[in-house]
């Protein structure tokens, strides 16, 4: 009687009654699909292009400048589509399935058509039984490929836009679990009753007609029998753990659907993980779906800044970053009220060089001073007032400022240090701060290991330097403040009060082993030669991937090569200073 009701609604009440089946690939929708097609009431189509017609017509609607001059409403746009919303003669609702309909915008739109919240049915599974699942039927030759291909792009796809859509709209989306419908499909099955309003039925469970589900799987994919359904409800066992072997860890991702008590992790915290642990071809797919499911997110946009460095896409890639200023993970508020400088010739202006972030990118972001002057300009330079004694004799600049005074100082111009390559798109490599002494080939090594404690992940760029002291030659540290209880007697501990002293004591080095620190930059910046570890996620600056820096011509890098583990860098290393 319910479904009778909801139907005389549709055609007296002018509303449009049409459900929807989405869910995670592999997870059970197309059998689900096939059991609700045993109802007279119901009509549940194979996987449908519908979603795609309606996005097509609002992305025309939306830039079509015929509709911007006729000045059309919305609810023009929604009366038309309403009207596409597919009817039967036999009075069957139709429930379409689509990966799609989760999303917080299509279903913010389709409220519009329907006039009322869309009621989407969603199956789900445990991801990497799903992605098992897609191993076991395609049997791919190399999986490493396959988990880059389409297929697992899908999967990735499904799961960010089911997450997003239940976070914005919970009340919207019922979940059916795969496991529980095959332990119990009748309580299943009652959920989707009573969340559509339907009358109950009884399905036979042993006798499923997948004729009315099936699709062109090989066409569609090159894999058939993807949307095949069998004659009885039978779950398909999976050991995802020896199916996918040690690509297991890539899909260890939160059940978010399940009743837990906290709200599962985000898909970008998900992406960064990966990336941590140096998977960047997963995290790079992560981004890829992020981004078609969150184009205008800021942060988003950020993470992808990584991978176009990555890529040697320089311009690319800053752009991307400075989105990030928007979300507070990239560079610091920009005290200047004046223009940013965009490579013009300056004619004796001046322009404000903001040297933003920590200590570290502020020492880099001087390199631009003598930039400015190039272009025929005066350069005032504003960073923190601990570097200001030294950042006064880097190549080009006039003056120094304290940075909270910076919005104070006349200038014509701004850079703000950390996006500094969109204002010049080019990068001169050569010292840029003065040394005083030259290479004395003593062996005198200075050696640091651990940076600012507060840095987000300083815990993957701290190693353990032990091995080093042992190399030959005196050996210096430069460490301060932090994990220095380590060093040995023999280990020399120089005065590091102030940065003229870090600088005193740099110079009097032939080489310096640091990890990714403020350090590495400043003796990078006075061409002293620097060999800097980095761990397996490196910092953008070094995001290339490349043994030598486009910043720094002195500098050699080298790299973990697996996460946590930093035998390998260290090894080229003793093995360099040994021969």
């Amino acid at each position: 009687m319910v479904g009778y009701l909801r139907r005389l609604w549709g055609y007296f009440g002018h509303k449009s009654v049409m459900y929807f089946l989405s869910g995670l690939p592999r997870s059970g929708s197309t059998v689900l699909a096939a059991l609700l097609n045993q109802r007279p009431d119901v009509h549940v189509t194979p996987t449908s292009g519908l979603i795609d017609i309606f996005g097509a017509i609002c992305q025309a609607w939306e830039h079509n400048p015929t509709t911007l001059a006729n000045k059309q409403t919305n609810e023009y746009l929604y009366s038309t589509l309403r009207k596409l919303i597919p009817e039967r003669d036999d009075g069957k609702i139709v429930v379409d399935k689509s990966r799609g309909w989760a999303e917080p915008k299509i279903q913010s739109t389709m409220s519009e058509v329907l006039q009322s919240p869309p009621r989407i049915v969603a199956s789900v599974r445990n991801v990497a039984d799903c992605a098992a699942s897609f191993v076991k039927i395609a049997k791919p030759n190399n999986l490493s490929e396959f988990f880059h291909g389409p297929l697992i792009q899908h999967l990735r796809s499904g799961y960010i836009s089911l997450q997003e859509g239940y976070l914005q709209n919970p009340e919207n989306i019922l979940f059916i679990d795969y496991d529980e419908l095959m332990e119990n499909p009748r309580a299943e099955i009652a959920k989707i009753e009573a969340f559509w309003g339907l009358q109950h039925f009884g399905h036979d469970f042993f006798a499923i007609d997948g004729a009315s589900v099936e699709e062109d799987d090989e066409n569609a994919w090159g894999i058939p029998g993807l949307h095949t359904v069998g004659r009885e409800l039978q779950r398909s066992d999976t050991d995802a753990a020896k199916i996918l072997g040690e690509y297991h860890y890539r899909f260890q991702i939160p059940a978010f659907w399940k009743d837990e008590p906290e709200l599962p992790t985000d898909p970008l915290n998900i992406q960064v993980e990966a990336a941590l642990r140096g998977d960047f071809e997963e995290a790079e797919a992560l981004c890829a779906a992020i981004q078609e499911l969150r184009p205008t997110d800021n942060r988003a946009a950020f993470n992808r800044g990584w991978y176009a460095l990555r890529h040697g896409r320089m311009a690319q890639g800053f752009e991307l970053l400075d989105r990030g200023r928007a979300e507070g993970v990239f560079g610091n508020p920009n005290p200047s009220a004046m223009p940013k400088y965009e490579g013009q010739v300056l004619n004796g202006k001046t322009v404000l060089l903001v040297c933003e972030g920590g200590l570290g990118d502020q020492i880099h972001s001087a390199r631009w001073a003598r930039d400015i002057v190039g272009r025929g300009g005066r350069c005032v330079l504003a960073c923190a007032p601990e570097l200001a004694p030294l950042l006064l004799q880097a190549e080009g600049v006039s003056a120094v400022v304290e940075s909270r005074a910076a919005g104070g100082v006349y200038h014509h111009f701004h850079v703000l240090g950390m996006s500094g390559y969109l204002s010049f798109r080019e990068v001169n490599s050569a010292p840029y701060i003065p040394c005083r002494t030259k290479i004395r080939h003593t062996g005198r090594t200075g050696l640091r290991w651990a940076g600012n404690p507060e840095f987000e992940h300083e815990q993957h760029r701290t190693f353990d330097p032990t091995p080093l002291f042992n190399l030959p030659g005196e050996l210096v540290s430069l460490q301060r403040d932090t994990n220095t209880d380590i060093i040995p007697p023999h280990v020399q501990r120089p005065c590091l009060d102030t940065w003229l002293d870090t600088k005193a004591v740099i110079e009097s080095l032939d080489l310096v082993i640091t990890s990714c620190t403020s350090v590495a930059h400043l003796a990078a910046a006075m061409g002293k030669e620097t060999w800097i570890i980095a761990p397996i996620l490196p910092y953008y600056l070094w995001a290339d991937g490349k043994d030598g820096s486009i910043w720094y011509r002195n500098v050699k890098l080298y790299r973990q090569e697996t996460f946590g583990d930093w035998k390998a860098p260290i090894n080229k290393i003793l093995g360099e200073l040994k021969t």
